[in-house]
């Protein structure tokens, strides 16, 4: 059983129903394909080692390159019957669980260009943004303080994200992910309705169409759902 299916059952979510990856900019992954390269490469023309020392010169830059692009990358929103967990599911990290009861339906947004989300509303970095600048299709919504989703304590993750920007008084979140927003928000939809989460039935007309975040801040408080500041 991996770690969503147990925080799921730990947290009463039911069964997982789809998993979205975090989308990274091609770039990124090109970055460590070149990582590699150069340190095969530069181990390879180095005459004055032997075959062992090359061998194991070479492993243990890989094998440490390899566990941060793991740490880095998997980064998932995961959308299960009766709640979403979001965050990295690297050993060792823990996600943020969100019951869909702690969500506002008419506060979530699907946008064109997520990356540009912090240099348009002024959010600094934290822990309830999951993206690139470089990024493009993402969902942002008005869901709970991070300190109130945290599948665990954290001491360190205190610091992050300790003030409300949204409507109600929640933490705007942000996530980048491949597909197609109709699918998105169906299954969103499907689950918030199960759970009789108030205004569910509005979820589609008001998060569609996609949208830009816009130029500045006063175009993100007319063009995403619940954005406060």
């Amino acid at each position: 059983m991996g770690k969503a299916s147990r925080l799921a059952r730990r947290q009463g979510f039911g069964r997982l129903v789809r998993t979205y990856r975090q989308a990274f900019p091609l770039w990124f992954h090109l970055l460590f394909v070149a990582m590699i390269v150069i340190i095969v490469g530069a181990t390879a023309v180095n005459q004055n080692l032997g075959i062992g020392t090359k061998v194991w010169g070479a492993s243990i830059p890989l094998v440490l390159l390899v566990v941060v692009w793991w740490l880095l990358c998997d980064v998932r929103l995961v959308l299960c019957e009766a709640g979403l967990i979001v965050g990295r599911f690297f050993p060792g990290m823990s996600p943020y669980v969100i019951p869909y009861r702690a969500l506002e339906p008419r506060g979530m947004t699907c946008v064109s260009n997520v990356g540009r989300l912090s240099a348009v509303t002024g959010r600094s970095y934290g822990s309830t943004l999951f993206y690139l600048p470089q990024s493009r299709r993402g969902l942002v919504f008005d869901g709970p303080l991070p300190a109130q989703a945290r599948s665990r304590s954290s001491v360190v993750a205190h610091g992050f994200d300790t003030s409300a920007d949204t409507v109600r008084g929640g933490k705007l979140w942000a996530f980048a992910y491949r597909g197609r927003p109709e699918e998105l928000i169906a299954t969103l939809q499907q689950g918030l309705v199960a759970q009789q989460v108030p205004h569910a039935e509005q979820l589609a007309q008001v998060a569609l169409p996609e949208r830009g975040v816009g130029a500045n801040r006063d175009e993100a408080r007319s063009r995403i759902n619940g954005f406060a500041r």
